[in-house]
């Protein structure tokens, strides 16, 4: 195999026994990064080719490398620590992608465990070698919610040769080769979308059969776009529409002011049996928590590594309903 070296998630690290430290959160997930340096240049990403500075991280979580081997060796007890599945978090690295159906092969063989890959845009024929090497799931990001927003992030404007319906042809091709709610995509919220541009994402990966995790935009210095964590009540209301759609098929409904903020949810919610100890924790592919991707484990929690206390579920419930009224105000 010819990847000598992979890096993994802090917590993964940790949590296999390669490292020493506390887990306030224990990830389910064993994320492991592939590639050395992305050639891509998404505006908000420390691992961008002209990122200053945090190329050991991602987003606010440090990744420390190890070789191939020691990974490989580590994931063979990785059940007996409650993981569930291996996640490949793929740069785009030219000198590494064509060697990931391989790792996904030894990797699934070794450890017994489910394997996911996430990864820019790509062809059909790989997506295929992906789903021949052992693959379950496929994630190819959308990260911003509109045209508008994506050519700004990740398309030309950011210097990368994506497109916004070119990423969602990718994605029909997954869910074409992997099956319905086996391809995911990723949204982060607070990068200048509205809260419909949100909601009709949704609600188009909903009638595809794309799954949807959401993240909250996290400010890190050295990379192209400057911006604020979003607000949140804004992400609170945003959950409950991502559990109203992906999990109730609740595409219509929902009401907005002039400028697409969420100023109602669809009627009858108590007819659908929301479970407020779910909704605001990680969302996306089973058994991942991501543990304090977006947030220090002080807080603000936008997204909760585990089933939320019922104080908590309540509080996150207001602080949703909170921003509805607050946007009914200012009409």
């Amino acid at each position: 195999m010819k990847v000598s070296r992979l890096r993994l998630s802090i917590g993964t690290a940790i949590a296999l026994g390669l490292m020493k430290g506390q887990l306030p959160a224990p990830p389910t997930t064993a994320y492991i990064m592939v590639g050395s340096r992305c050639i891509n240049n998404c505006a908000f990403c420390t691992q961008a080719r002209e990122a200053v500075g945090g190329s050991d991280m991602l987003s606010r979580v440090i990744w420390p490398e190890f070789s191939t081997e020691v990974v490989r060796k580590a994931l063979a007890g990785s059940k007996s620590v409650g993981m569930s599945r291996i996640c490949f978090q793929c740069l785009n690295d030219p000198s590494v992608l064509p060697e990931l159906p391989e790792l996904v092969t030894v990797f699934k063989s070794r450890s017994g465990l489910d394997v996911s890959v996430s990864i820019s845009a790509v062809g059909a024929d790989m997506l295929e070698e992906l789903k021949e090497a052992g693959t379950r799931r496929v994630g190819i990001a959308l990260d911003g919610a509109s045209p508008e927003v994506f050519e700004k992030i990740k398309g030309s404007r950011a210097g990368n040769p994506y497109t916004w319906e070119g990423n969602w042809g990718a994605l029909m091709s997954a869910v074409g080769i992997f099956g319905r709610m086996m391809a995911t995509t990723h949204i982060i919220v607070g990068l200048g979308e509205t809260d419909r541009d949100i909601v009709e994402v949704l609600s188009r990966c909903s009638k595809i059969g794309v799954l949807v995790s959401l993240f909250a935009y996290t400010p890190m210095k050295g990379t192209g776009y400057s911006g604020m964590a979003p607000e949140l009540d804004r992400y609170r209301a945003l959950q409950v529409a991502r559990a109203l759609v992906m999990e109730h098929g609740l595409s219509d409904g929902f009401s907005y002011d002039a400028e697409g903020k969420l100023i109602g949810f669809p009627p009858g919610l108590e007819d659908h049996g929301l479970d407020l100890r779910e909704i605001f924790r990680t969302r996306g592919c089973p058994g991942c928590n991501r543990p304090y991707y977006n947030e220090r484990p002080r807080g603000p929690m936008y997204n909760f590594p585990r089933r939320l206390e019922k104080e908590e579920a309540s509080r996150s419930w207001s602080e949703a309903l909170g921003y509805l009224e607050r946007n009914w105000k200012t009409l």
